[in-house]
């Protein structure tokens, strides 16, 4: 099973696309409701915590506009940093 690395030690993320959802959801970026029976994005992954001993885990439903534009701002930050 692959692990999609990022820069930070220890740190993964997996993208899923979900072509139907059995319940209504909540956008973490935008918190508009993601409707029942319509298509989303899941992302799961692990990352540094200050909260916990450790890493936590993290698990988000994006709408497809709202995870592509935090993908663009994230892509434009980093070409900025170098």
């Amino acid at each position: 099973m692959p692990q999609y690395k990022t820069k930070s030690y220890q740190e993964f993320s997996r993208d899923k696309q979900i072509k139907k959802s059995r319940k209504e959801h909540t956008c973490c970026s935008c918190n508009k409701s993601i409707p029942k029976s319509s298509s989303y994005t899941r992302t799961v992954g692990v990352s540094e915590s200050h909260y916990h001993h450790g890493n936590a885990f993290f698990s988000n439903a994006w709408h497809p506009e709202c995870l592509a534009d935090h993908r663009g701002y994230i892509s434009w930050n980093l070409r900025r940093q170098g």
